[in-house]
């Protein structure tokens, strides 16, 4: 007779995205196993401070990985206070702890169920995202915010919610404590770059660092191809022709 415990593996995926906190491949190792378990095909996480302002952002993709991006960044950059979901984001609107609202919701969005004919056109049609479920939770004076896109499978609401229960807590946590890694870095990159998006000043930062485009998709969890695409995005924005320049222009 033995003491041995087996251990359940389905939930495998979420010790593997504590792996990664930190790192710029957190969001897509989290992607990895919320596209097994549900079908989720593209995630986006953002951060709000008290006035409702949007102060990080970051997404992920299994299809297209510029796509979830350039639409995060323009729901950043024209939208984010059109969002439907938008009133829960500001702290002063949950002040008093007497609005009844829990402190971690689970929030569902389709494209029937979106009012603003530009915003659904742009966030949903557009992109071809068939639904949308999202987590969201107050962090003392933030909120966080957990998007979760289907393109290619209907929602099963049934299962999401059960997982759910189960795993919201520790998303929203993990996300949190991810935003809170990287803002450590976040910083100084954005005052030596301020002209460069998150990834192309991690592209940039590994380019610098001497890594070949196949080496920094293995680290970013990308494919070469957009490596390729944001390391030209980053010679077009400093001005700079070649890596020789570039390396030049960065060391100065």
């Amino acid at each position: 007779m033995t003491n041995e415990l087996t251990l359940p593996v389905q939930d495998a995926w979420l010790g593997d995205a504590v792996q990664h906190l930190g790192s710029s491949s957190f969001h897509s190792r989290l992607l990895e196993g919320l596209n097994t378990a549900l079908g989720v095909d593209h995630v986006s996480y953002l951060c709000y401070d008290g006035h409702g302002r949007v102060q990080a952002a970051s997404a992920a993709s299994v299809l297209d990985q510029n796509l979830i991006e350039s639409t995060t960044e323009i729901f950043v950059k024209r939208f984010y206070e059109r969002d439907p979901n938008y009133p829960l984001m500001r702290s002063d609107a949950h002040d008093g702890a007497s609005d009844g609202r829990p402190e971690l919701q689970l929030l569902w969005m389709s494209p029937a169920s979106i009012g603003d004919p530009e915003y659904r056109r742009l966030l949903f049609d557009r992109p071809g995202f068939s639904s949308k479920v999202s987590l969201l939770r107050r962090w003392r004076d933030q909120t966080c915010y957990l998007n979760l896109y289907f393109s290619r499978t209907k929602v099963q609401r049934d299962r999401t919610a059960r997982l759910m229960r189960s795993h919201a807590s520790t998303l929203m946590a993990l996300a949190h404590r991810h935003d809170e890694l990287v803002s450590l870095h976040r910083q100084p990159e954005a005052c030596l770059w301020p002209e460069l998006s998150q990834r192309e000043r991690e592209t940039a930062r590994l380019l610098v660092e001497g890594c070949t485009a196949k080496e920094i998709a293995r680290q970013l969890s990308l494919s070469p191809a957009t490596v390729i695409t944001y390391k030209e995005r980053v010679y077009a924005k400093l001005g700079v022709q070649n890596l020789r320049e570039f390396l030049t222009l960065a060391r100065h």
